[in-house]
């Protein structure tokens, strides 16, 4: 039964992700089509980021007192319908409406979530389970650029959010019908203000700031950065894309196993480091083939942090605190580093080029692991 918790949760968090990372390999389609500039394509993910920080905010409030259950099958049914509504937006407006309404349903599902894997499985395996998890990010990651690339010989593009519609129709139904639902922990009420005093809270909030514009960030705007300045096809940079994120579904599953072993605290400095050295290498990259090189090692090491940084909260915190925590860490990494960072870059494309915003993106990301020694018991 625990395996199949896992896999249905799995499925839940491909088709959460994949509604947000779908928008970026239609970027340079809607584009054209909507007639705007790099800075305003990039906006849309600042909607999407706004709505998902208001629910993830309002998640570890919320969560605990309807239940993680019905928060996540109403997330699942927003989502549902923003993206059946995105297939008929025919003004910039509505596109960036609907944006901010699959952001609204996306964000309740990961602060509900991760308690209840971590309330399914012990301590000592939080790191393997939520790596595993955490696989469905990366899996999406890397099939809805090949995906989309294939649908769009035989599809419209505005059919594909139809079907990422009915995929989570398909999947709340299974969820509502087999998921398991603990209730929280009879225990005095934790307080926002509470959360927002501790020093490990801001860490790992930074952390995941600058995790997030390297991840999500990033790979929002690199399809406008192959197409529109380094003068690839769309089908051939989609193509490119979503091969070179491969390797970070295997990272991902590694790093789990090495967290529970060696500890979430060398791992993240690790991965944190080089995550900042492999987005420098972006920027620097001088012919086409070194390039797709570093896509490809820039998106294998990224998704590590992320299921190892969710280990490192759930150590921080105990069952009641987790979801609040949970849910107001990643919102700031949300809106700062998914939201403001394809807008930062795009308007910096706009002045100069896509390369000069990824080398301070990479530089600043690499600073921010010294910040890891505020932090200590994980």
């Amino acid at each position: 039964m625990k395996i199949f918790f896992l896999l249905l949760f799995w499925s839940l968090w491909y088709v959460n992700f994949s509604a947000r990372t779908v928008i970026s390999p239609l970027l340079p389609i809607i584009e054209d089509e909507f007639a705007i500039s790099h800075a305003v394509a990039g906006s849309i993910f600042s909607f999407l980021s706004v709505g998902y920080t208001i629910t993830l905010l309002l998640s570890g409030v919320l969560s605990p007192r309807i239940g993680y259950k019905r928060s996540i099958a109403l997330g699942l049914l927003i989502l549902m319908t923003s993206l059946f509504s995105l297939r008929y937006a025919t003004t910039y407006t509505s596109l960036a409406v609907a944006s901010l309404f699959i952001g609204l349903g996306a964000g309740i599902y990961l602060p509900s979530a991760i308690p209840l894997i971590t309330a399914v499985f012990g301590r000592e395996h939080w790191g393997k389970a939520i790596a595993f998890h955490e696989t469905a990010a990366s899996f999406s990651a890397f099939s809805i650029p090949l995906l989309t690339a294939i649908a769009l010989r035989f599809l419209n593009w505005r059919t594909i959010f139809f079907i990422l519609s009915a995929a989570c129709l398909i999947v709340c139904v299974f969820f509502f019908i087999f998921s398991p639902d603990p209730s929280p922990q009879k225990a005095k009420k934790i307080r926002f203000s509470s959360v927002l005093r501790r020093r490990d809270f801001w860490i790992m909030a930074i952390l995941w700031v600058f995790a997030a514009s390297c991840a999500l960030g990033l790979y929002n705007i690199i399809p406008l950065f192959l197409v529109k300045e380094n003068g690839m096809s769309l089908e051939t940079a989609n193509t490119i894309f979503g091969f070179s994120r491969i390797g970070g579904f295997f990272v991902a599953i590694t790093a789990g196993f090495l967290v529970d072993r060696y500890g979430a605290k060398r791992i993240l400095f690790l991965v944190i480091l080089f995550t900042g050295l492999s987005t420098m290498s972006l920027a620097l990259a001088r012919t086409i083939p070194f390039l797709v090189v570093m896509l490809f090692v820039q998106a294998t090491i990224y998704p590590a942090f992320f299921p190892v940084a969710l280990v490192a909260m759930s150590r921080l915190t105990d069952f009641n605190e987790r979801s609040i925590f949970t849910g107001t860490t990643i919102a700031i990494g949300v809106i700062f580093g998914i939201g403001l960072t394809p807008v930062i870059l795009g308007a910096v494309a706009d002045v100069w080029n896509f390369k000069v915003g990824i080398f301070f993106l990479g530089a600043l990301t690499t600073v921010s692991c010294i910040s890891l020694k505020g932090i200590k018991g994980i």
